[in-house]
């Protein structure tokens, strides 16, 4: 190859300079096949200048590669990401052969480009080049969106962003006239009344475009034969984040608004959200929902915390966290439980596959352990109890495989469907419960403790009720079981001394450290031990603590009080996790260090573990009748 600097925009370069940055090049052989970089994920610290070989590089949505250009013997790549995308990525740049690359480190760069004007405007003029690119564009505008992507805009209501304009027709219109009308509106979908002039269903564009087809329909045919019912609708007062949660947990791309008399009063589409802010988050559940094969998904859990990155430093609110959470790891069980049964089949009989723990509360954090269980009905006939056991653990083992793939990691406790002990028909859980419930066991407590925050992610959910159903009973019938889980909630103290001090790791990596998650516990018990009691089936903590103070088994003031401290220490939480993965390139823990908080932080959690310790005296007084 040429002389390293003879060639554009080195060339650009005075002779001196020339030969002073020659010294500062690298040479890196890689594989045919490696990713060298990753769009939207990979920072960029060096300019990459092909010396032998082929690369491409290429930006991946949906799974279909586009803006797709081969690098040539001294082309180069990386120098726009590093100038004008925060050195963040802007395409993926795959090795197409076995190929030797010159390196440039990125400082050298930046310096070079802002001491040499004409060596920067080599790179600016390419970058404006690619904007004319619309598609170009929308990536770069995206990543400069997704860093304003914060507080303010997704607790914004969305009063101010549906169309109020709604098309309406009666269900006896033609296919063809309703369609007239959505165009003479401007409108993407139209509501549909029956003779009493109530709506009744809902048409979109999507639905003139495939059901019309299907269902080997003409223009002329009613158009309710086409329409979705019942219409899926949210209230105008509801935040942008709950539109965001609903249209991605029911796959819908419309919604109906409501005023407070429960009147439709508009509408609002995926594209009022994407237009008001591009989210990437968003995006990526949507992409989730598109994949193909389980490759599409691999590891994948992995991009959750770049795009999450942003609200959390930005201080959301970490219930708002934990449901776009939720909503990421629930699109992802669905994709893969299909994918499942595409490949061994339907079920032989009605089942649900149950999360429990953290994921079973909606809780989860960006530590993403796996927790869930199989259920499914009793068969009377031993020859098909036999063979729904068969597919039963297939299905398991096979789904629980492809959730690790995708960036679950199995449970260390085993506590998983793949476990043969966690996928059974409703009678042996039921039995499982019933046992659980009587004994004083440590073991079986602790099985109490995880289990009982369950329910159904995907199937049959009459079956969780009836597990429900049986545990509210059990509970009454046994009460005892509120004193054993009491007193193994008394293993988790807030980490305060007598003397005020917060007691952390003496040694070890941890060391001067101590475990949020942990302090967190004592909330989390309190709620599931009142809300056994209360027969309240809910399994969020948050939802818990207002149903028991709904039901006055808390004053205004506890439940203010639990809910302040439960939401700082989250914040906390996910501030810590964040800060291992983007900042320290390590796996996310639990563990932070009140040495590096202000006196003011400090006061303030130890005021909450104040608070937690009252928490546990009334669950001392009420189920065990110490004081």
């Amino acid at each position: 190859m040429k002389k390293k600097t003879s060639i554009a925009p080195f060339s650009l370069l005075p002779q001196d300079k020339q030969k002073t940055i020659n010294n500062h090049f690298s040479f890196e052989n890689h594989k045919k096949g490696s990713i060298l970089l990753i769009q939207e994920i990979t920072k960029v610290d060096k300019l990459y200048v092909l010396s032998k070989g082929s690369a491409q590089y290429y930006f991946q949505e949906n799974f279909a590669k586009t803006l797709k250009k081969n690098l040539k013997e001294g082309d180069n790549f990386g120098g726009i990401s590093i100038l004008m995308n925060d050195s963040m990525s802007t395409r993926t740049l795959e090795v197409l052969e076995d190929s030797t690359f010159m390196t440039l480190d990125a400082h050298v760069f930046s310096k070079t480009c802002a001491g040499f004007k004409e060596f920067k405007e080599y790179f600016t003029a390419e970058f404006g080049k690619c904007m004319l690119n619309k598609s170009y564009a929308g990536i770069i505008l995206r990543h400069i969106r997704d860093k304003e992507f914060n507080l303010p805009f997704f607790n914004q209501p969305i009063s101010a962003m549906f169309k109020p304009n709604i098309a309406t027709c009666p269900m006896d219109t033609s296919i063809k006239n309703a369609a007239k009308k959505m165009t003479q509106s401007s409108s993407s979908a139209i509501l549909i009344r029956n003779k009493k002039k109530k709506i009744q269903g809902i048409v979109t564009d999507a639905d003139l475009r495939a059901k019309v087809l299907a269902k080997e329909l003409t223009p002329q045919d009613p158009v309710s034969q086409i329409m979705s019912s019942p219409v899926i609708s949210i209230p105008a007062g509801a935040q942008v984040f709950e539109v965001f949660i609903k249209m991605t947990s029911k796959d819908k791309r419309h919604l109906a608004i409501t005023n407070k008399a429960l009147d439709i009063i508009g509408i609002i589409t995926e594209k009022d959200l994407i237009s008001s802010q591009s989210n990437s988050t968003y995006l990526l559940i949507k992409a989730i929902q598109s994949a193909e094969h389980i490759e599409h998904l691999e590891n994948i859990h992995s991009r959750l915390s770049e795009l999450l990155l942003d609200p959390i430093k930005n201080g959301s609110n970490p219930e708002y966290i934990t449901k776009l959470i939720t909503a990421f790891s629930e699109a992802i069980l669905n994709k893969i439980i299909r994918f499942t049964i595409d490949e061994i089949g339907q079920a032989p009989c009605r089942f649900v596959f149950m999360i429990m723990g953290s994921e079973g509360r909606d809780e989860q954090t960006l530590i993403s352990d796996q927790d869930n269980a199989l259920l499914y009905e009793d068969l009377a006939d031993p020859d098909e109890a036999e063979k729904a056991l068969e597919y039963f653990r297939k299905f398991s083992e096979l789904t629980c495989n492809q959730l690790n793939r995708a960036g679950f990691k199995f449970c260390d406790g085993d506590n998983m469907a793949k476990n043969p002990k966690w996928c059974q028909p409703l009678s042996v859980w039921k039995q499982y419960f019933t046992n659980w419930i009587r004994s004083v066991d440590p073991q079986k407590i602790l099985y109490s403790s995880i289990f009982f925050d369950f329910r159904g992610a995907w199937g049959d959910l009459s079956l969780t009720d009836e597990l429900k159903d049986h545990l509210s009973k059990s509970v009454k019938e046994w009460p005892g079981i509120l004193r054993c889980l009491t007193e193994n909630s008394f293993q988790f103290k807030p980490p305060i001394s007598f003397f005020g001090n917060f007691i952390v790791e003496e040694k070890g990596k941890h060391k001067g450290s101590f475990d949020i998650k942990k302090a967190l516990l004592p909330i989390i018990d309190f709620a599931r031990i009142y809300s056994l009691k209360e027969g309240i089936f809910a399994t969020n903590t948050l939802t818990r603590l207002f149903r028991l103070y709904t039901k006055h088994s808390l004053t205004s003031k506890q439940y203010l009080n639990l809910i302040r401290s439960y939401n700082h220490m989250m914040g906390l939480r996910f501030l810590r996790q964040i800060t291992t993965i983007m900042d320290e390139g390590q796996e996310p823990d639990n563990y932070i260090n009140p040495a590096n908080f202000s006196s003011i932080d400090q006061a303030m959690l130890k005021e909450i573990f104040k608070i937690i310790e009252k928490l546990q005296q009334k669950l001392k007084v009420e189920f065990i009748g110490a004081s």
